[in-house]
């Protein structure tokens, strides 16, 4: 049997612009067909015609350039190194967004990702992990990528994403890292900043604290939770609706969230789903009820877990949920490693992909891990 695949890693450094040329030279072809790949299902979703697409994307550009000009310069690169123009880029950003501002009629949210941070008595070594399996519809596996970047004026940052996003989770050389999932908002979306380009504004702050506060600053476009931690122990949870945000703060070493709302001034807007409430309560069962501080290896445990299936930490399709986990993703803000396994991790190895390769000499990847088949 042949080895499953790790998700491709790509380095860039300098100034934004120079960043995201790099990344889009290197990752044109896929960038292409992601692109391609998420036309295809908003037209699927919608009957939208391609056009209708992507002038509902570039709407967005004026908040990007308003709001994170740091960004649009990145895209500026990785339209010029992939050739993909930039109203497809911006399809890539707002793609959640799009998708449901050309639905003709609303459908029901689909819960995704569970996420975690642990820290002091809870760990082997005393440091801080924090961790997300990504929950989406299946064909986004295909585009997953961890990308490293040492920009002019930012801390040193590595993060999970795919093809032609600008980010999604991970961590900086500060010790901060970000898991960024679902919870819906009630009375709906709009405009504003795109929701998966929160997480890179966290990710430029030294401390739990500062991300909380540059994450939240812009208008928001969509709802989103943010679980930010920090190499101090410092654990925080926001539940960012478009005109709210609902905090929860770290307790007893630990923070773990799913996809209903939780926080006090937010509760009672909603009606948590079954399976948000499962995976919630099955992952703080298997920290609590650890025998002995834990390990990466055994987080990697954790989220290969099927009880309660189909509501199950590692998702699985299945009738009025058809999304799976595309990757699980473990950060240690101690050695700034992410231990990431593309695709189902019941299936497939954790590579270790390093922050500080250029720096300290370590090797960028490495497989160690064993897995079931």
């Amino acid at each position: 049997m042949s080895r499953p695949a790790i998700l491709p890693f790509i380095h860039g450094q300098g100034s934004w612009g120079e960043i995201g040329l790099t990344v889009g030279t290197m990752l044109a072809p896929l960038i292409e067909r992601h692109v391609e790949a998420w036309i295809r299902h908003i037209q699927a979703e919608t009957g939208a015609p391609r056009r209708a697409v992507i002038e509902a994307a570039e709407r967005f550009a004026g908040p990007i350039d308003a709001h994170a000009p740091f960004l649009r310069e990145e895209l500026d690169g990785m339209a010029r190194g992939s050739g993909v123009a930039i109203g497809e880029l911006l399809l890539l950003q707002a793609r959640a967004e799009v998708l449901r501002a050309l639905r003709h009629r609303p459908a029901p949210a689909t819960p995704e990702c569970t996420t975690f941070a642990i820290g002091g008595r809870r760990t082997a070594t005393g440091g801080v992990f924090f961790g997300q399996n990504v929950d989406l519809a299946p064909f986004v596996e295909d585009f997953g990528v961890i990308v490293r970047q040492y920009p002019k004026d930012s801390p040193a940052a590595l993060y999970y994403t795919s093809a032609g996003l600008l980010g999604h989770n991970g961590l900086n050389e500060a010790g901060v890292g970000v898991c960024a999932n679902f919870v819906d908002d009630p009375a709906g979306w709009g405009d504003g900043l795109p929701r998966y380009l929160l997480s890179r504004l966290a990710l430029r702050e030294a401390s739990a604290e500062a991300a909380l506060a540059a994450a939240i600053a812009p208008p928001r476009a969509a709802s989103r939770n943010l679980l930010i931690a920090d190499a101090r122990g410092r654990f925080v949870d926001a539940e960012c609706l478009r005109a709210a945000v609902g905090v929860i703060r770290g307790a007893d070493d630990m923070l773990v969230h799913a996809n209903h709302l939780e926080a006090p001034e937010l509760c009672g807007i909603e009606t948590p789903s079954a399976n948000s409430l499962h995976r919630r309560r099955r992952l703080q069962e298997l920290i609590e009820s650890a025998a002995a501080p834990l390990t990466v290896a055994e987080l990697r445990g954790f989220y290969r877990d099927h009880a309660n299936h189909p509501h199950s930490l590692c998702a699985h399709p299945f009738e009025g949920r058809d999304v799976k986990t595309v990757v699980s993703v473990i950060g240690d803000l101690t050695t700034r490693e992410l231990h990431a396994a593309k695709g189902s991790p019941c299936r497939s190895p954790y590579a270790t992909y390093t922050l500080a390769t250029c720096r300290s000499g370590a090797l960028s990847v490495t497989v160690q891990d064993s897995f079931a088949a």
